[in-house]
């Protein structure tokens, strides 16, 4: 039933989940059905199906707004880049820069070829980033992201590994940017290459290539403007005709556009922005397929909260945006950003969203944590939260509670040994998942549960 990874396999796989038992570990493939769940729980109307009120609204689109103000004053790390200061203090900037550096210089990593990194690599990165011309003021400039673009800890491509086979972990990956994502622009490499940016959920490296440079003003048009869709696919293509064959590129879910019409054809033309060749910010018209998004957003609701959680069913994993994928809070993010709703960029700062339910400790009992779940949490719209990892509460099944989530893997406890059982995509689990293993079961493991609700 499972397959044994042959060694050369093991080599792409080995990730810094941490040595979480002295056994011997072996590393396995998870098939597509994950060990507790059933076929029938991998569609989102068996879920729905068993919610009172599936169709209720949980929070009115009139007050989402607020709501999206009260998780901003309550994690602080969600900005307004249209209301982001006119000027920076420089000794903030080299203080990041050089920390980062300190930090990353004194840590074992290797390259993609498995040879590890030297100092030089690290003089080079850091006269790059050309610190001696950051001034006491910096000036902000703005701009639009113009694709998919990868934003990096430090200004290079190049990956940072903290083994010399692991390579799905890049230590340098921030996180990724869809087409449209404003950014405050601070600082530029000696070779024009890249730009430090500020976006609304995290600061980075992101190639000046990918972004269009463009006023305040400009910014608040096109990220306020009205009327707007939403993108509802894992990845919604992005086209340059009417009839979608000139490709231009894609987004991910919870993608916001300024919608110009829809065509009779079923299309709709949206304004994307483009850079011109001067590095300035040219707004066009692009086109997608109307069945691709929604106009304006969808309604919060548990119906529709777990219907788009189920559209990135088996997608795969991606720390940090990575191969155009996305992990376990971008995950979160994307579902609950076709309601309008702003989650922050990390699990932890993820937790601290919506009514509190419960904090756990390793002396909670199972009982106690079972007993909590199944009485006020509530199907679609709650979230539960360990350390490290977060996940969408679907119900009870079988007198057990289970989760959709993006999961990379987890352990299985065999006699003198624990297998790592790798899943690295979307899916369906029972929270009794990993349990006897060394780091115990993911209902042992929660930390956190909330309701996403202003009540």
């Amino acid at each position: 039933m499972f397959r044994r990874i042959r060694p050369g396999f093991v080599i792409v796989l080995l990730v810094c989940l941490g040595a979480c038992t002295a056994h011997e570990k072996h590393y396995y493939i998870t098939p597509s059905l994950i060990q507790g769940t059933q076929p029938e729980m991998t569609t989102p109307g068996f879920w729905t199906g068993m919610i009172d009120e599936p169709d209720r609204i949980v929070i009115p689109s009139e007050k989402i707004a607020a709501f999206n103000a009260g998780i901003r004053e309550e994690t602080g790390k969600i900005k307004d880049i249209t209301q982001y200061p006119a000027t920076y203090q420089g000794q903030w900037l080299e203080k990041t820069f050089t920390e980062t550096l300190v930090s990353f210089r004194s840590r074992r990593s290797f390259d993609v070829d498995g040879r590890k990194v030297h100092e030089d690599f690290f003089d080079k990165v850091q006269a790059n980033m050309n610190m001696a011309a950051v001034p006491s003021q910096v000036t902000v400039r703005f701009g639009l992201v113009t694709a998919y673009a990868h934003q990096r800890i430090l200004p290079t491509d190049s990956g940072l590994y903290g083994g010399r086979t692991n390579h799905a972990f890049d230590r340098l990956q921030n996180s990724a940017l869809d087409i449209g994502t404003p950014v405050a622009i601070l600082h530029e490499t000696s070779d024009k290459k890249w730009f430090y940016t500020d976006s609304p959920l995290c600061a980075g490296w992101l190639p000046a290539e990918d972004v269009g440079v463009c006023s305040r003003e400009q910014l608040i048009h096109y990220t306020t403007a009205e009327p707007f869709v939403v993108t509802l696919k894992a990845k919604t293509d992005i086209f340059l005709d009417e009839g979608l064959k000139r490709h231009h590129a894609y987004v991910r879910m919870g993608t916001r556009f300024v919608s110009r019409r829809e065509q009779p054809s079923g299309v709709v033309e949206v304004l994307i922005p483009m850079r011109a060749p001067d590095g300035s910010c040219l707004l066009e018209g692009g086109f997608v397929a109307d069945s691709a998004v929604w106009h304006g957003y969808l309604a919060y609701t548990p119906r529709n909260i777990i219907t788009q959680a189920f559209t990135l069913l088996n997608a795969p994993y991606g720390w940090g945006g990575m191969f155009g994928e996305q992990d376990c809070s971008r995950f979160i993010q994307e579902i609950f950003a076709t309601v309008g709703i702003h989650y922050p960029r990390n699990s932890s700062q993820q937790a601290k969203v919506g009514r509190l339910v419960a904090v756990f400790d390793e002396s909670v009992p199972v009982q106690e944590r079972m007993r909590t779940i199944s009485h006020e949490m509530i199907p679609g719209i709650s979230i539960l939260h360990m350390n490290g990892h977060i996940m969408l509460y679907l119900g009870l099944a079988q007198g057990m509670p289970y989760a959709i989530h993006d999961m990379w893997g987890y352990s299985e406890p065999k006699p003198g040994r624990e297998n790592l059982r790798v899943v690295n995509r979307v899916v369906v689990t029972s929270l009794a998942l990993g349990q006897g293993s060394s780091s115990g079961s993911l209902l042992e493991r929660l930390v956190t549960l909330r309701v996403v609700t202003d009540e």
